[in-house]
């Protein structure tokens, strides 16, 4: 019998994700991400709070930063 898999949060996928578009080069420093509508839909998730979870982490972290009423950007991490 296989061993059980652990339960991935869906906002856990999505920072994973989220990063290895930062990594690869797709979303370079300064991109816009999508809205947050946007990326529910794309990540398949019910709920926009899931994407929030998400962001507000990478934002945390530096990885992502947001402007009021403009959006959420990849961080220039290169000069920290």
């Amino acid at each position: 019998m296989p061993a059980p898999r652990k339960f991935e949060p869906h906002y856990r996928r999505i920072i994973a994700d989220i990063r290895a578009r930062i990594a690869s080069g797709e979303w370079p420093p300064g991109h816009k991400l999508p809205s947050t509508k946007a990326l529910a839909d794309m990540y398949e998730v019910g709920s926009q709070s899931t994407v929030r979870q998400a962001i507000t982490i990478l934002i945390e972290t530096g990885e992502l930063y947001g402007h009021q009423g403009l959006g959420v950007f990849v961080a220039d991490r290169s000069s920290s």
